[in-house]
């Protein structure tokens, strides 16, 4: 049996093969005590894949900029303590996974989620796009307007700062006041001709629970490609919005199958 876990900075989901998907807040969870008794109480499971909204490489949670953990390796505890294979994957890549099994003819697939924090995946030739630090479409992270207080990567000028969930708080963008909006909405265009230009795609598709709490941001980004640089030579882009909330869990199941 295996055990699926998606860890995002609001929402803990987990599921056992293709069994209910079981939904907790990550405020509420420890992850190794989680594990440890999902272990002793299951006796069989075989292997863990984790989908983790953090920089992860070679099996280590290496930065969690909205998550309280960081700087552990899973792999090498679990395997050592329980012979139980661990995979950890960044949760966009795991989406983006998804996202390429319903247009495996894209040569290049953009995914840009926006969430808790704001978060993106590219696919090209087939293989997500990882650098050689496994974070790279790290675009939440690009300076754009420096605030008066600091991301959880360290710096204050994220473009995560002015485009997530975060900025409205505890109201949604129809509540937020104009500032907010128009500039929430400069930095998701500034992200979405970034990415237009550095990778010219095929395919652009819109994730995350501020997405689908909004999905007017469509629209938007439409006028926006129509309007964009080098329009006249560009081909159709395909813009859409992720079909599917767990698109974390189900790009794990594809990795288990591979």
């Amino acid at each position: 049996m295996n055990l699926y876990i998606d860890y995002g900075g609001t929402n803990f989901r987990y599921s056992f093969d293709e069994g209910k998907l079981f939904n907790i807040k990550s405020d509420d969870v420890e992850l190794i005590a989680f594990l440890e008794t999902q272990i002793n109480l299951q006796k069989d499971i075989r292997k863990i894949f984790i989908s983790f909204a953090g920089q992860v490489k070679n099996g280590k949670i290496v930065s969690a900029p909205n998550i309280k953990i960081q700087n552990f390796d899973l792999k090498q505890y679990f395997y050592d303590n329980y012979n139980i294979e661990i995979i950890l994957k960044n949760d966009i890549n795991c989406a983006a996974i998804y996202e390429h099994s319903r247009h495996k003819d894209a040569d290049v697939l953009a995914l840009l989620y926006i969430g808790t924090g704001f978060g993106s995946a590219f696919v090209i030739g087939g293989e997500i796009l990882s650098g050689k630090d496994n974070i790279a479409g790290e675009i939440g992270h690009i300076p754009f307007r420096k605030k008066n207080f600091m991301c959880g990567c360290g710096r204050s000028d994220c473009l995560e700062l002015s485009v997530s969930g975060k900025v409205f708080k505890d109201g949604t963008f129809n509540d937020a006041s104009e500032d907010v909006k128009k500039e929430f909405l400069d930095g998701l265009a500034f992200a979405f001709h970034t990415v237009l230009n550095l990778f010219d795609p095929d395919v652009f598709i819109l994730g995350g629970g501020v997405v689908k709490n909004n999905p007017s941001l469509l629209n938007f980004l439409k006028e926006e490609y129509n309007n964009s640089s080098f329009r006249a030579i560009r081909g159709d882009l395909k813009i859409s919005i992720s079909d599917i909330e767990d698109a974390n869990i189900e790009g794990l199941k594809i990795l288990s199958k591979g």
